[in-house]
């Protein structure tokens, strides 16, 4: 047993070591024999992640290439037409136009919108595009509103109200000049039938701006009344209404006693940006008509208001080519929901539902009802 304990003993493996008590030449001889024991084991190692590293590089820089290809390719050729109804788009704010301490008008542009693009869209009814806020990843609608003479026609004019808590109007109204804002769309609203003749348009708030697209689209084709309600005068300052009945003249008696303050943007006789452009589309159709409402004058539109725009328009002689006559509710979802009812939803999309409200009290005979 000893001996095989002594042999066991002498060849078990056991690290080598030297003395520095040893000659310097028996050392040099240690260190360099250990060198070449540490390379030939290390070798294989060294060679195998020298081998992946160059491949891991190789991928690098295909992937860096093919990327850096297919984006300058996306960039040369989608760029001349980028606007469509499936992704954003950047577009620059040009200009921001106060409307009221609530609202404004914000002009897009792009230097790559094919021209008369949106001319196109105007002439078909209402149209709206979509305006996203990036930080939450949300998007609303908002309805153009027809370029100005003398303006560019392939700008976006957007009226736009600073709601409490909306997300997007308040990312809008806190752009900067000359910032990107993401665009979507162009998508139809609701399309003009080709033969109409008469249109009584109720609009709450910024639900005008559908209302001039619809008095831009039909030009002088029909005979248009618009009733617009407002929360304040600020939002339609200088606006006098063409019928009679209403009581225009309770607002410019009133803004004697009223703030001055809220209207340093607009003094004298001058009128709102909305007002104005009403205006000038009144002057290119004869037959249009505005009635304002001014929720802090008490003011408000009422049905014998409806049924003297309606009436107005029957009273006018048949011909036997008559077109079809049309009443438009565009506005907040509670003004919607008291003039025509709320709107359903059916298999994942918004329906008209069916008609209620004031007007399902009402004798329309004859007029069909849309709810915008």
């Amino acid at each position: 047993m000893a001996c095989t304990l002594r042999h066991r003993l002498r060849f078990s493996p056991r690290p080598r070591t030297f003395s520095l008590n040893q000659p310097p030449a028996a050392r040099r001889q240690f260190a360099r024999s250990q060198h070449t024991s540490a390379n030939i084991h290390n070798a294989p190692v060294k060679a195998k992640r020298s081998s992946l590293r160059g491949i891991a590089a190789s991928l690098f820089f295909f992937g860096t290439g093919w990327a850096m290809n297919s984006h300058y390719k996306f960039v040369s050729f989608s760029s001349p037409q980028p606007l469509n109804d499936l992704t954003f788009t950047p577009f620059a704010l040009k200009n921001k136009e106060t409307v009221s301490s609530t609202s404004a008008i914000f002009t897009l542009s792009q230097s790559h919108i094919p021209p008369g693009t949106f001319e196109h869209w105007s002439k078909k009814g209402v149209w709206s595009i979509e305006i996203k806020q990036p930080q939450l990843q949300i998007a609303r609608a908002y309805t153009p509103l027809p370029p100005l003479e003398g303006s560019d026609p392939d700008a976006l004019r957007l009226l736009v109200r600073r709601e409490q808590r909306g997300e997007v109007s308040g990312y809008l109204h806190r752009r900067p000049q000359g910032a990107d804002v993401e665009v979507r769309g162009p998508s139809a609203e609701y399309q003009l039938p080709e033969n109409v003749d008469q249109v009584v348009f109720l609009a709450g708030g910024t639900g005008v701006a559908p209302a001039i697209q619809v008095a831009h689209a039909l030009g002088d084709k029909a005979r248009i009344a618009v009733l617009w309600a407002s929360r304040s005068r600020e939002d339609c300052f200088g606006g006098q209404s063409d019928d009679p009945d209403t009581p225009g003249w309770y607002a410019s008696f009133t803004n004697l006693f009223s703030n001055t303050q809220r209207h340093t943007a607009l003094s004298g006789d001058e009128k709102g940006l909305i007002v104005r452009q009403l205006d000038a589309l009144k002057q290119n159709n004869k037959a249009l008509t505005v009635d304002y409402f001014v929720d802090e004058e008490g003011t408000y539109v009422s049905p014998q208001n409806v049924r003297n725009a309606v009436a107005q328009s029957s009273n006018q002689p048949a011909t036997p080519d008559q077109g079809k006559k049309i009443i438009l509710v565009s506005g907040p979802e509670g003004f919607i929901n008291y003039w025509a009812g709320p709107k359903q939803w059916l298999n994942g999309r918004e329906v008209q539902g069916p008609l209620g409200g004031a007007l399902a009290h009402m004798d329309l005979k004859g007029w069909q009802v849309v709810k915008l």
